[in-house]
């Protein structure tokens, strides 16, 4: 799947880091040291052979030492309890009647500068120096200015809207430290008001000057949850039967506290392989760091998805270390059952095949340490990191492309497939290895292994696509779906919508993967672009059959309303049904901020001379974030256009979108994607074939019985 930039809106539903963190270099070194850091202490007790020498002056055992009972080791305990007391964080505590105070100052305020603006005593001088008497410090000089062109008819709503986001930000609570953060929230509040500019301009100064910290440390609840903490840890015990000492082994004085506490450590570790660990797991990390820079730019730059890919990838380890503990001499080749090809799938369906493969190369080197054996007497076993790579690979390959979450099983069939096969050679050259039966337990164990990473993934995958809000090609194929609620409701009240959103969808579709753009985004982003015209379907030329238009009946400005409001109520009505951000953000922006032209015109036609502004008859945006939502929005315009035509020939066709392309790269449309003038161009070619294919000429039939059985073209 072709990787787009996330939009920069505001969710209600979802969790979003900060844009800043976003792209921010320290975030992305932060999640490679701390996957090294994982990876480190999964790998250590496979590398890190035991070892009893030096380890006290003391006497040398003459045998091994066993734990007689099962006791608690207090050293550990406390620690444990320690970290469960620190782990608890500092608790806060709303001050409600801050917030009620703050809502009624604002209100207050509000109604001491329609006192002072609707006083016709007072000139714009004097008003503004009683205005700076009552409102808080640190209002700008352009609030001023902009405050007595809000018209009369907006005031309610910017009172109430200012009071509204005011509430949801204090209510959420807001410590000193956020405030800004917090204030930043009002911006993104009114991103999809339908205030003008300068109403929106006074709400978002005065309101933001209204938040303050309200949320403030409790130290007494912070205390009393560690101490809750504390207790709740369960003592750590040493185990009836626990080697504290083997035969011929020098006990340290640790060891003479551990037998009267049962516990076992080591006074000298040698740090070689400590530092030989850490050395090894840079070394990969710096691998992997310089793929991903290299030839996975979108990944690198991205922190989400970075944070994705760590995810999978530590899932992966975790599984092998989870079958790692079942490695003995009995289940001595459990590891071929490791899940070793979950990460490769995830990353397939969610990232590209290129980093799938690439990882599969990494999950090889860390399965040949960790079923190195019992003993450690070896640091890598080939065998489990050869069969690790290429069921992984294998899994991958097959799912490249997929269509369904079947394809997942098949890819596991697949993947125990060269499993078998790959473990067979092995044994086939080097015979001596075990014997049949050991042959046979490996090769179960294989084929085991490749459907227990398919489960794994179909139970995962659905939560990666929901904690990171990403699209595979999988979810984009089931939002497709006919059936689904949306697309039904679209169909039954408002087909002409339906059947626009249709071809919308073709032209994006075919316009997308013209300059490699998603285009199966753009082709379901375009089936749900209109969904919002389902709240007033009669008001849409395209749903009017055999009927007036209504907008014949009531004026431009109210006309222009309802026509902009499709935009925002169809974003709030995917949201309601969880629907992927991407999909939600092209609805909101495919219109950007283009200007409503007829309605604009109208409106000057009636003013009677009075003043219309054509920002209050422009979309209130955002413009296109990613090239996918401009897409939908071009063909969008297109396909309303050509319709429009009584004759589309090729040449009118032709004019008809590069004129629309044009217009929208001068309304400055464009400018907050990445779109460049030669993918235009390639965009305007591919909706022209695409359109020449749908608007193609037909034969005329002739009259009488001439003719008969000529099909038309």
């Amino acid at each position: 799947m072709k990787e787009v930039t996330q939009p920069k809106l505001h969710r209600q539903n979802r969790f979003r880091l900060p844009d800043r963190w976003k792209t921010s270099p320290r975030v992305r070194l932060f999640l490679y040291v701390g996957l090294g850091i994982c990876c480190y202490f999964l790998l250590m007790g496979h590398v890190l052979p035991q070892q009893y020498e030096d380890l006290s002056p003391g006497t040398e055992a003459k045998e091994t030492i066993v734990s007689p009972v099962t006791t608690v080791d207090q050293a550990q305990t406390e620690k444990a309890r320690e970290k469960a007391a620190e782990s608890v964080g500092k608790q806060y505590r709303i001050n409600e009647q801050l917030t009620d105070r703050q809502i009624k100052r604002l209100d207050k305020l509000y109604s001491d500068i329609k006192g002072i603006q609707s006083n016709d005593s007072l000139d714009a001088k004097e008003k503004t120096k009683k205005l700076k008497e009552i409102l808080p410090y640190g209002l700008s000089k352009e609030f001023y200015k902009k405050l007595p062109s809000v018209k009369s008819g907006e005031w309610m709503e910017v009172r109430v809207l200012s009071r509204e986001v005011l509430q949801e930000i204090l209510s959420d609570g807001v410590r000193k430290e956020e405030v800004e953060q917090k204030r930043d929230l009002v911006d993104k509040a009114l991103v999809t008001s339908s205030l003008g500019s300068q109403a929106r301009f006074v709400v978002r100064e005065l309101t933001r000057q209204m938040v303050v910290p309200n949320e403030f440390y409790n130290k007494e609840q912070t205390e009393k949850l560690r101490e809750a903490a504390k207790e709740n840890v369960e003592p750590i015990p040493i185990k009836k039967g626990e080697a504290i000492v083997t035969s011929g082994e020098v006990i340290t004085q640790d060891q003479y506290q551990k037998l009267k506490d049962l516990g076992f450590l080591r006074k000298h570790p040698n740090p070689l392989p400590y530092i030989g660990l850490g050395l090894l797991i840079c070394v990969i990390l710096g691998l992997l760091a310089i793929f991903v820079h290299r030839f996975q730019p979108n990944v690198y730059k991205d922190n989400v998805k970075t944070s994705m890919l760590f995810s999978a990838f530590l899932l992966t380890l975790l599984g092998m270390k989870v079958v790692s503990f079942g490695q003995n001499l009995e289940w001595s080749t459990v590891g071929y059952l490791a899940p070793a090809a979950l990460g490769t799938m995830l990353i397939t369906l969610l990232l590209n095949l290129s980093l799938a493969l690439w990882c599969s190369a990494l999950f090889g080197i860390f399965a040949a340490i960790l079923f190195n054996g019992a003993d450690n007497q070896v640091l890598f076993d080939f065998r489990y990191g050869l069969v690790t790579v290429a069921s992984g690979a294998a899994a991958a390959f097959a799912l490249a492309g997929v269509r369904n979450r079947l394809a997942i099983f098949r890819a596991s069939l697949i993947s125990s497939g060269v499993s078998v096969l790959t473990i067979s050679a092995l044994y086939a050259l080097v015979p001596v290895d075990g014997n049949w039966m050991v042959w046979l337990q490996s090769i179960a164990f294989g084929a085991a292994g490749g459907i227990f990473s398919a489960v794994l993934t179909i139970g995962f995958l659905q939560h990666f696509e929901t904690v990171f809000d990403m699209l595979s090609p999988l979810r984009l194929l089931e939002l497709s779906n006919p059936n689904h609620p949306l697309l039904r409701k679209l169909l039954i009240e408002t087909p002409g919508t339906y059947h626009h959103s249709v071809i919308v969808g073709n032209l994006a579709e075919a316009a997308a993967e013209s300059i490699g753009a998603d285009g199966l985004l753009c082709r379901v982003g375009a089936y749900y672009h209109d969904v919002g015209k389902t709240k007033r379907p009669q008001f849409f030329i395209e749903n009017q059959i055999q009927m007036e238009n209504p907008h014949d009946k009531i004026s431009p400005n109210l006309s222009k309303s309802i026509i902009i409001s499709h935009a925002k109520d169809g974003y709030e009505m995917l949201q309601s049904y969880k629907m992927p951000t991407l999909i939600c953000d092209i609805a909101a922006q495919h219109h950007g901020t283009t200007l409503l032209k007829y309605f604009y015109h109208k409106a000057k036609e009636q003013s009677d001379g009075n003043q219309v502004l054509e920002a209050d008859y422009r979309y209130p945006g955002p413009k296109a974030q990613f090239k996918e939502a401009a897409i939908v929005g071009i063909a969008d315009c297109v396909e309303a256009a050509v319709r429009s035509l009584a004759r589309p020939s090729p040449e009118r066709v032709e004019n008809m979108v590069r004129k629309i392309i044009q217009d929208r790269l001068e309304d400055g449309q464009f400018n907050e994607c990445d779109l460049t003038l030669k993918e235009l161009d390639l965009i305007a070619r591919s909706m022209c074939e695409t359109l020449q294919g749908i608007f193609h000429s037909r034969i005329e039939y002739p009259d009488g019985n001439q003719g008969k059985g000529v099909k038309p073209a």
